[in-house]
């Protein structure tokens, strides 16, 4: 059977323009409160809610999106049958990616997931900024409950220069219980992956339409996740083109919240 985990990852456009200004690349709290109220109606009428908002966290706006009027879109999600997950963009966009720094991102990931938690909600899943992941975050998540990782682009590598920003060639493209050593491996660690199977921003419906045919002819289950961003809410024909590609999608397969996803995955892997 085919699953699918819709995801959108916090981030605004501003964030990636270094072009701009210190302030010009601060983020709009009115103007993203009005994106995420987007998001969880887009959710609730197309796929009954369940979804998983990353919240984003980044040296920059360390506790920005724990703001009294953001927990309560986090826990509106929750109570429409979504999640929330964690979002650690641990970089400074073309400069310098801190994924590997096993002290920041103790603290970063350690920071976010005990000021969700503190606010009653519960937060199972992690993706890196990037999709950045290394090894050595395995434990930390473990430590902080969180079991899920959705940072896998199946066969990514990414370079800015010389740098190293995500390595996840040869990993499977479907779920899979991760290896202390080489995230990209089966392992007997806690921390089951979920790969990524839709990106919306970047496929042409049509081929988003091919491979969720393709995914539901595989045997077995399958689970893979399908990527949109809070920015994304800013364009009114991207708006459409993700209620159309889910639309698509639920023809194929079911979607499922983290909670669902964890139970499944964690029974067969």
């Amino acid at each position: 059977m085919l699953y699918f985990i819709f995801t959108v990852d916090g981030d605004w456009d501003e964030y990636f323009d270094r072009r701009l200004s210190e302030k010009e690349r601060a983020p709009d709290k009115q103007k993203l409160l009005g994106l995420i109220d987007q998001e969880i109606r887009l959710a609730s009428s197309v796929i009954g809610g369940r979804f998983i908002h990353f919240v984003h966290t980044s040296p920059r706006v360390r506790d920005f999106f724990v703001q009294p009027e953001f927990m309560a879109r986090w826990k509106e999600i929750e109570s429409k049958g979504g999640s929330v997950g964690v979002h650690c963009h641990e970089d400074e966009p073309g400069r310098a990616y801190y994924f590997d720094d096993q002290a920041r991102m103790e603290a970063a990931v350690g920071f976010l997931a005990k000021k969700l938690s503190g606010g009653g909600l519960k937060p199972l899943a992690f993706r890196g900024g990037y999709m950045t992941f290394s090894p050595k975050t395995i434990p930390i998540l473990e430590e902080n409950g969180i079991f899920l990782d959705l940072s896998c682009d199946p066969g990514r590598f990414q370079r800015h220069g010389d740098v190293l920003v995500s390595d996840w060639r040869g990993a499977p493209d479907n779920f899979y219980r991760m290896s202390y050593d080489d995230h990209r491996r089966a392992g007997t660690s806690n921390v089951f992956e979920v790969p990524l199977g839709i990106y919306i921003e970047t496929q042409p419906l049509l081929k988003i339409w091919r491979r969720a045919r393709q995914l539901e002819k595989r045997k077995g289950d399958v689970v893979v996740s399908v990527l949109a961003h809070t920015y994304d809410f800013t364009r009114p024909r991207m708006v459409l083109k993700i209620k159309l590609a889910l639309n698509i999608l639920k023809r194929y397969g079911t979607f499922i919240n983290a909670r669902q996803a964890l139970d499944l995955v964690a029974g067969k892997a």
